[in-house]
């Protein structure tokens, strides 16, 4: 197994993206910003309904208007459209405006279905049935904990029953034996906590450019998490040898987990390229982006669970469902608990991974329920937390990410118990959560390293930056090797046809090409010496690289350039792979919220947010630092405004707009400190991943911070002023506030 170096110039340091120029200044080109010579526009007709059938499409009329060069139809008659949103047909003409005015003149007859576009309509009783099976799957109920006998007798009392019987007496029987753990506990809660459906908003939509350069051969300029995979996916729908397709990506503007495919719309585009023989752009509108490109599934949870009055957690039953799955418990070392969970069916756009999937819903849910058991108990959470942290190497590292955050944001001087936190209309509280997160590489992903001579060295990879700093951070790798800067290096990445990279998602991108780069730039460096030994009288391994030299025997000799002239005509070019030990897997962190509460409007003001952050080595801290206040902000906007609206009565999603989704702006970002827990046997762990777990604690810390100031459980996010003050109206009409 290989280390890093024990000491570093460049790695661990704060050093500018090398494309944060071309970024700022508008000269970087985005997949969306590509207009190949003769391009044509692509628009797309999509369902009004939340659920229908096509009874006709007749798309002559379409045809015949000025600048439309073809037609491509997806949903042909007899085909059930299941939400606003769904892809119908697509046009291609000379200007944007005729693509539109072209899918508006297809005409399209249509069955209208019954639907259900809410968890509420589509779990009541009667509620017409849109998935096989029914609109709801139930999970069998699982358990942790209990001993082997009792699990034993659980299976003696229903294993003669039909199975939707025997999963109901499961459930029942778990349950029982749960809560016959709880009895003995001193304080026991129960809770319902949701979070919404959000949707990932890229501010770059999805789409692409395609452009067929001959007739079995595709380039594509995609906005896309993952080259490679496009590629290979249409190759496949095109019947191509994956080589004789490229997918360019130089930037991309957001994915969240949501961009990973060439997609239906990426398909099409390249279908009509094909029939004009012209490159075809096909991007979403913003509506569109909204209602089709994916979201975060919603998650809802009825949680009930006890504790001794010592503070140590005895037992759970959780009753769970959602339009998506997320794992639970969260977290904590939990004794004894018991689980169902439910999938939920809607007429409604489909989930996809979203930056952390199903891990701030989890988070969200747990530790309101821990907040509220701790506030049972009279004791203060942050306290209550540390009793029951896991036993693992994670219990430590949590501990010491508490103590860190509670000095930072003054938790034990300024916190005061939930409800006693003033008597104006403006409380101020204060709230806490702690996440976990994989993060770990591939092993499968290569970087090519080449040392020209004339002294440029350029890295390759099938890899791409979604804003994560994927280019800086190889360079920084290949210049800490090699003795250079990392303007030196030229990060080449962006290219399906470059050595298989790692598609950017779960935090993966950097453990997953830091040790191939590693790899590769060693190996080239290692053949550099080898080949200019002799010219330099030394043995290869009395050379060395540093501030730009090469050293002979320790001492400087002349310059990188001079040295790699010594190359003659013939550049140096290795490739790396995987290398044990320079990355691993496994993180946590936690968060601090302060927020102040008008409790006679609802409006939630977020006035600090304190993030500490586990994440191995670090290689850039100042991108590393981007990516936790980043994550910061994505969660405060989960906590406080996103959310996607259906109306029950049309099936339609009432703010698939930027007006009325809200997001997070200027005057909403409060005071955010951002600290790295990195003791030293935490960089020893290697290169882990920072992209997602920013994102998981915020609104969980958020929503808690808002019932310590307000005295009351918020239940539902996001904490916008309907929620709190429902939750007030509810408490007070209860005799709890």
């Amino acid at each position: 197994m290989a280390n890093w170096p024990e000491t570093t110039r460049l790695i661990g340091t704060r050093i500018p993206r090398l494309d944060g120029l071309a970024k700022a200044s508008g000269k970087a080109k985005y997949p969306s910003d590509v207009h190949p010579e003769k391009m044509l526009f692509g628009a797309i007709l999509y369902s009004p309904h939340a659920h229908a059938k096509i009874t006709s499409i007749d798309t002559t009329a379409a045809e015949k208007l000025p600048g439309v060069k073809a037609i491509h139809v997806v949903a042909k008659a007899g085909a059930t459209l299941r939400y606003q949103g769904d892809f119908i047909a697509a046009a291609a003409a000379t200007t944007e405006e005729q693509a539109r005015d072209a899918v508006r003149a297809i005409k399209v007859e249509y069955q209208i279905l019954p639907h259900v576009v809410t968890e509420e309509q589509a779990m009541a009783a009667g509620a017409p049935a849109i998935n096989r099976g029914g609109n709801v799957r139930a999970g069998r109920a699982s358990v942790h904990g209990l001993s082997d006998q009792v699990l034993a007798e659980i299976e003696k009392t229903v294993n003669d029953l039909p199975a939707a019987e025997k999963d109901k007496r499961r459930k029942e029987e778990y349950e029982k034996a749960v809560n016959d753990v709880l009895g003995k506990a001193d304080a026991v809660v129960e809770g319902t906590y949701s979070l919404p459906v959000i949707t990932h908003t890229c501010l770059e939509s999805h789409g692409l450019t395609a452009h067929w350069t001959a007739a079995d051969k595709l380039t594509v300029w995609a906005s896309t998490q993952g080259v490679q995979v496009v590629a290979n996916e249409l190759a496949g729908a095109f019947d191509l040898p994956a080589s004789n397709v490229t997918v360019l990506t130089d930037f991309m503007g957001g994915g969240f987990g949501s961009k990973f495919g060439a997609d239906i719309w990426g398909k099409t585009a390249a279908d009509l390229a094909k029939k004009t023989g012209m490159p075809v752009r096909l991007f979403l509108d913003r509506a569109q982006e909204h209602l089709a490109a994916g979201n975060r599934p919603s998650a809802a949870g009825k949680i009930k669970i006890g504790a001794t009055k010592d503070g140590k957690v005895t037992g759970l039953i959780a009753d769970t469902h959602g339009t998506g799955g997320f794992p639970f418990p969260y977290v904590y070392e939990i004794p004894v608990s018991t689980r169902v969970h439910s999938d939920v069916f809607v007429n409604a756009g489909g989930q996809r991974a979203f930056r952390a999937p199903g891990h701030p819903q989890a988070c969200a849910i747990m530790e309101a329920a821990m907040d509220d058991l701790a506030d049972k108990l009279g004791v203060d959470p942050l306290e209550f937390r540390i009793k029951n942290l896991p036993t693992d190497f994670h219990g430590p590292l949590y501990e010491a990410e508490i103590a860190m955050g509670a000095e930072l944001i003054g938790w034990r001087e300024k916190r005061k118990p939930r409800g006693q936190t003033g008597t104006g209309p403006i409380r101020h509280g204060m709230g806490m959560a702690l996440h976990q997160w994989g993060g770990g590489g591939a092993q499968d992903k290569k970087v090519s390293c080449t040392i020209h001579p004339d002294g440029s060295v350029e890295l390759k990879s099938a890899t791409q930056d979604i804003g994560t700093g994927a280019r800086t951070v190889l360079a920084i790798i290949a210049a800490e090797i090699l003795g250079l800067n990392p303007t030196d290096i030229i990060s080449n990445i962006g290219n399906s046809t470059f050595p298989p990279g790692q598609a950017s998602g779960g935090s993966t991108t950097t453990p997953s090409m830091s040790p191939p780069c590693y790899d590769a730039v060693t190996k080239a460096r290692d053949e550099l010496f080898k080949k200019i030994a002799a010219a330099v009288n030394a043995a290869p391994d009395q050379l060395a690289l540093k501030d730009g030299k090469l050293l002979v025997k320790g001492e400087p000799a002349m310059s990188w350039k001079d040295a790699c002239r010594k190359l003659g005509m013939a550049p140096v070019s290795e490739t790396g792979s995987f290398v044990p030990g320079l990355s691993s897997v496994g993180v946590g962190g936690c968060q601090f919220a302060l927020v102040a509460v008008d409790i006679e409007t609802g409006v939630v003001k977020v006035e600090k947010i304190v993030a500490i952050q586990d994440s191995g080595l670090i290689i850039d801290k100042l991108t590393w630092e981007s990516q936790v206040y980043g994550g910061v902000i994505g969660g405060l906007n989960y906590g406080l405004f996103e959310e996607r609206v259906m109306d029950p009565t049309t099936g339609v999603m009432l703010n698939a707009d930027m007006e009325m989704y809200r997001l997070a702006g200027a005057s909403d970002i409060p005071e955010i400190i951002v600290r790295a827990y990195e003791p030293h046997e935490q960089k020893a762990r290697g290169v882990i991943g920072v992209g997602e777990p920013p994102t998981i604690s915020t609104a969980a810390a958020i929503g808690n911070a808002v019932s310590n100031a307000i005295g009351v459980r918020v239940s539902q996010w996001p904490m916008s002023p309907r929620n709190v003050l429902d939750a007030l109206a509810l408490a007070s009409k209860e005799g709890k506030a």
